[in-house]
């Protein structure tokens, strides 16, 4: 392995901010619960993509119930929601995961272009404190 190679991989030489983005972020019960929270607000807003009110409500129901998705703990189970969203749609799962994304990205006012959804809630979990009612702090 050539110098340059070895001192891109040794944690010590990388930068700060490179540190700090691989390391997960600790969170405790109420940035979680806020985390999954704006996490569940994006994915009704990406149902939203079917229609309003009752569509969403009948989607929300069939993760939940046929498919076992907790929307109270999204943020840790993506791929739970991945694959409930490809038994219920197919091949258009990744449009309702890309409607999804979109929403979340708009949330936290930042450009989706590129960004997966994954990519997304780590912005959030980094920035979770924004998120928190004043009085839940």
């Amino acid at each position: 392995m050539s110098k340059a190679l070895q001192r891109e991989s040794d944690p010590a030489r990388q930068p700060e901010s490179a540190k700090k983005d691989s390391s997960p972020t600790v969170l405790d019960a109420a940035s979680r619960a806020a985390l999954n929270q704006q996490v569940a607000n994006a994915v009704t807003k990406g149902l939203g993509y079917f229609g309003g009110g009752p569509v969403v409500e009948s989607l929300v129901y069939i993760l939940e119930l046929e498919h076992s998705v907790d929307l109270n703990s999204l943020a840790n189970n993506l791929d739970a929601l991945r694959a409930a969203l490809q038994k219920m749609f197919g091949g258009a799962a990744y449009v309702i995961e890309g409607k999804i994304a979109e929403s979340l990205a708009k949330q936290l006012g930042v450009d989706p272009d590129g960004k997966k959804l994954d990519e997304l809630v780590k912005i959030l979990s980094n920035r979770i404190e924004e998120f928190i009612p004043a009085g839940n702090k």
